[in-house]
C-alpha cells in the first residue's frame, strides 16, 4: 500500500509540475500585456531578400564528428554559406581523425575550408563548445562582423542570413534575436514538419511583435534551432556572460541562472543554445522570435532551415510530429 501510496503522490507532482509550467506560461503572457506599450514598432517595414553582402565578414563553425556518409550533406551546407559573401571562412571542427579521412573531407568538400582537428577531446560531447575559441580570436579582429555557428545537418541560406540581418534592425531595441525554424520533410507525404516542435501552440497566448498589416514576429516555447547567428554586439555578450559556460543554466553554477529548460538541455545542445534564455525582456518566453505572415497564417518561409537528416520526421519521437503550417492555432 505505501508503494502504491508513493506512486500516486509521484504522478500528482508530475501532474503539478506540467501545469505550473502552463501558470508559468500564462503569467509570461500576461506580463506580456501589460508591457505591450514598450514593443511597437513605429515605422512599418518589409522584410526583403538582399542579394550582394560581399562588404560582410563572417566566421562560420561547424562541429562534425566524422562520418563518411554526412560528408555530402556538408558539402551543401558549405556551398550554401559560401553563396552568402565571399568573405566567409568556415572552419570545420572535428574529433581525431586520420590524415586520410582529413583529405577526404578536403576532397568533398568543394569550396575553401578550414580543418580544426581535435585531437584530445576529454569527452566527445565537448566537441561543439571548442567553437568558443574561435569565436574568442575572431571577436579581437574588429573586421569581423558576423559569427554563425552550426550543427553538421543545418542547411543555412542567404535567404535566411538576408532575413536575419534586416529583423535585427528592427528588433535590437527590444532586445530581441531574429529565430528560425527546423524543418523536415516527411518521406511518405513529402510534407514539411517542424523538427523541434512538440505541440501545438494558441497564438492568442504568444507574445507578438505586428511589423505591418501582413507580419508579425512571434514568440514561442520551442525555440531551439540547431544553430546561432551572432553580430559583435551579441558575439560579445555571449563570449563574456553566464551562457558560454557549459554549465549555465544550473544552480551550481549561478542560482540567479537556473533555468529548467537549459538543465533539460544535453551538453551538445546547449553548445548552440547560446543567449536564447539569457536577458529575456520582459513578458516573453525566450529572446529568440520568428517571422510569422499574419495573413496566410504561417511562418515565413525565409525562417527555414533545413535539418538535412530528416531525422524526427520520419521516426516514432515526440519532435517532428507537427506540419509546420498547424502549429499556431
Amino acid at each position: 500500500m505505501f508503494l502504491l501510496f508513493l506512486k500516486i503522490i509521484r504522478r500528482l507532482f508530475k501532474s503539478i509540475g506540467k501545469k505550473e509550467d502552463k501558470l508559468n506560461q500564462l503569467i509570461t503572457f500576461y506580463n506580456f500585456k501589460n508591457n505591450i506599450f514598450k514593443y511597437k514598432i513605429k515605422n512599418q517595414k518589409k522584410i526583403n531578400v538582399i542579394d550582394n553582402y560581399d562588404n560582410i565578414k563572417i566566421v562560420t563553425a561547424i562541429t562534425f564528428f566524422f562520418n563518411k556518409a554526412k560528408l555530402d550533406n556538408l558539402n551543401k551546407i558549405c556551398n550554401s554559406l559560401k553563396k552568402i559573401s565571399k568573405n566567409n571562412r568556415i572552419f570545420i571542427f572535428t574529433n581525431k581523425i586520420s590524415e586520410k579521412q582529413k583529405n577526404l573531407i578536403k576532397k568533398k568538400i568543394s569550396v575553401k575550408i578550414n580543418i580544426k582537428i581535435i585531437n584530445q577531446i576529454l569527452n566527445d560531447r565537448l566537441l561543439p563548445w571548442y567553437h568558443l575559441i574561435l569565436m574568442k580570436k575572431f571577436f579581437l579582429d574588429k573586421s569581423i562582423t558576423h559569427f554563425i555557428y552550426l550543427e553538421d545537418d543545418i542547411y543555412f541560406s542567404k535567404k535566411n542570413f538576408s532575413y536575419w540581418l534586416q529583423s535585427r534592425a528592427i528588433l535590437k531595441k527590444f532586445n530581441l534575436i531574429p529565430g528560425f525554424l527546423r524543418t523536415e520533410i516527411n518521406k511518405k507525404n513529402k510534407k514539411i514538419y517542424a523538427a523541434d516542435v512538440e505541440h501545438n501552440m494558441k497564438i492568442k497566448l504568444l507574445p507578438n511583435i505586428k511589423l505591418n498589416n501582413n507580419y508579425s514576429f512571434i514568440n514561442h516555447h520551442f525555440p531551439y534551432q540547431g544553430m546561432y547567428l551572432y553580430d559583435r554586439e551579441l558575439m560579445k555578450e555571449h563570449l563574456f556572460g553566464a551562457s558560454s559556460n557549459p554549465d549555465c543554466g544550473h544552480g551550481a553554477f549561478d542560482i540567479s541562472k537556473l533555468d529548467k529548460r537549459m538543465i533539460n538541455l544535453d551538453l551538445m545542445a546547449k553548445a548552440n543554445i547560446g543567449l536564447t534564455y539569457m536577458n529575456v525582456p520582459i513578458g516573453f518566453f525566450n529572446r529568440n522570435v520568428i517571422l510569422y505572415n499574419t495573413q496566410k497564417k504561417i511562418i515565413d518561409d525565409k525562417c527555414y532551415i533545413s535539418h538535412l537528416s530528416n531525422r524526427y520526421a520520419n521516426e516514432h519521437s515526440s519532435f517532428g510530429n507537427i506540419k509546420v503550417k498547424n502549429i499556431f492555432i
